[in-house]
């Protein structure tokens, strides 16, 4: 008899374990929310919508977008995490939120260990503008307008700790001028105060400044990487001017979510992330707005890659002492 209860108990406990089991990797259940940690509108807004769309048909449930802007993305980055851990609740972000910002701005969780990166989805450059009327066309004639007037102008950024206020930190530095940085809520904010000249240049994603300068509203001097870009074709790069600094500026974008969302969800978002990315369609619409789609690396490398980051732009941080 003593037995027999015994092995009763024993398949009890093992059918409520392979239960729960079951309902912890279950996702999705229900509506699925993407963060975006930036204003409407900027260079995470655009792409993360285009995902969300392709995610809600991959699983069947709705896909919503939320803007929770400020801190320097950290306003979203905790959005998220405070979320119930089960996957509903998605982070997409930009690298310099996870890799630069945290650098000069002190946070309430630490960006390498409290979120978890699950796929890359794209990757983009950054070009440098000025208004349209501004009295140069390339790098050596920005220099001699900076040298003339070495405390008169200034540069915007999205955010203190990005990419943006580290070039110009760079050129200051390389220059010998004293350029202000003024630092906005997100990029769109950035780009309205150089169009009505508040500030003399800002160095963006070629994602938001394309279309500024396709229209005539902005001009381009530079832009980032080894090669020309093929969407600006005619915009030298920085190395080609004599600035190799700059070769290397490039952020990525992606999913993360809370580290205490359970492996089989992670598992099952990042193989529906990696088939959307596969797909020719999505690859298209994400290079019309500026962006180089990226096949997803695991999880595991997607962490070493911003781990990476991270490091080298906390040693961009103390070489330049930046501060917030």
């Amino acid at each position: 008899m003593k037995n027999s209860i015994h092995v009763v108990c024993r398949f009890t406990l093992a059918a409520l374990f392979l239960a729960g089991s079951s309902l912890a990797q279950a996702w999705p259940e229900r509506v699925i929310k993407i963060i975006v940690p930036a204003p409407a509108g900027g260079n995470m807004d655009v792409p993360a919508r285009v995902f969300a769309s392709y995610l809600s048909k991959e699983v069947g449930f709705p896909v919503i977008v939320e803007n929770k802007a400020g801190a320097g993305g950290g306003i979203g980055v905790q959005a998220m995490l405070n979320a119930p851990a089960d996957g509903h609740t998605i982070l997409y972000t930009s690298s310099n939120v996870l890799t630069e910002i945290p650098h000069v701005m002190k946070l309430s969780y630490d960006p390498m260990k409290d979120v978890r990166p699950v796929a890359a989805l794209a990757k983009y450059r950054y070009v440098l503008v000025v208004a349209q009327d501004y009295p140069a066309n390339d790098l050596a004639g920005m220099v001699r307008q900076l040298k003339a007037e070495p405390d008169k102008s200034s540069f915007a950024s999205p955010s203190p700790g990005t990419i943006a206020q580290l070039g110009g930190e760079i050129l200051n530095r390389k220059l010998g001028v004293n350029m202000q940085h003024v630092p906005f809520s997100g990029t769109p904010p950035a780009l309205n105060a150089l169009m009505s000249k508040q500030v003399t240049m800002v160095l963006d994603s070629v994602v938001t400044s394309g279309p500024l300068l396709q229209g005539g509203r902005l001009k381009a001097l530079a832009i980032a990487g080894t090669t020309r870009y093929a969407g600006m074709a005619q915009v030298p790069t920085f190395a080609e001017q004599g600035f190799p600094e700059f070769s290397d500026f490039t952020s990525w974008q992606g999913i993360a979510v809370s580290p205490k969302v359970p492996a089989a969800v992670v598992e099952k978002l990042y193989a529906a992330t990696s088939r959307i990315a596969g797909r020719a369609p999505y690859h298209e619409q994400i290079a019309r707005i500026g962006f180089e789609p990226v096949q997803p690396d695991s999880p595991q490398q997607f962490a070493q890659r911003l781990q990476s980051d991270y490091e080298h732009f906390g040693a961009l941080n103390r070489t330049l002492a930046l501060k917030q």
